[in-house]
This record gives C-alpha cells, structure tokens and sequence, in this order.
C-alpha cells in the first residue's frame, strides 16, 4: 500500500460556516462589509497581496482596493489614475462610479 500523506491548510482571513442548519453553505460576504458593497456596484474580486485586496469592474475602468482592517476602501479610475478613498458608510451611498471609460 502507498504512504498516503494528508495536507491541511487554515485560511485566517475568511472564515465560511453554513448559515442554516439546513446544511447550505452561503459563500456570500457578510451584508455589513466592503465586499458587499463592492459586490453591489459590480466589482469583482481581483487578488490579494499580504493584507491588501484588489477588487476590480473591468467594464468601467475601477479599480479598489482596501486593507483587512476593512475600514475604507480606495477607488481609482484606472485611466486617469484618480481616486477616492471612502468609508464603507460612504461607500453605501454610492449609487454608480462613472470613469473616462464609462459615465451612464
């Protein structure tokens, strides 16, 4: 019989437990985070590097990226390299971010 070795690997930055005891795994970010707010305005996650995130919407040229404090976030229009850093408070008021390479 072959050695058989088993590796285990913890990840301290997200912890994922089901949300009912119905056995559904909900993946989703929790309501009251930037990852949710980001998710709402159409960003998707991008990579991560040490402690910070990048999130990025490739149609409208956005770029944000934040720290794991979660505190605020920083949104940058990858064109012109301009940003704005906001609060997850301020970031809730955010309805749309309009870039050179896309304005509604």
């Amino acid at each position: 019989m072959a050695d058989e070795t088993t590796e285990t690997t913890t990840d301290t930055a997200h912890t994922v437990t089901p949300s009912e005891p119905s056995g559904v795994l909900d993946l989703r970010p929790p309501k009251e985070s930037l990852r949710a707010e980001l998710c709402r305005l159409g960003l998707e996650f991008s990579s991560a590097d040490g402690t910070t995130e990048s999130w990025r919407d490739y149609q409208r040229g956005v770029l944000a990226t934040f720290d794991d404090s979660g505190t605020s976030v920083t949104l940058t229009d990858v064109k012109t390299n301009l940003g704005r850093t906001l609060t997850l408070d301020e970031l809730k008021a955010v309805s749309r971010i309009d870039t050179m390479t896309a304005a509604d």
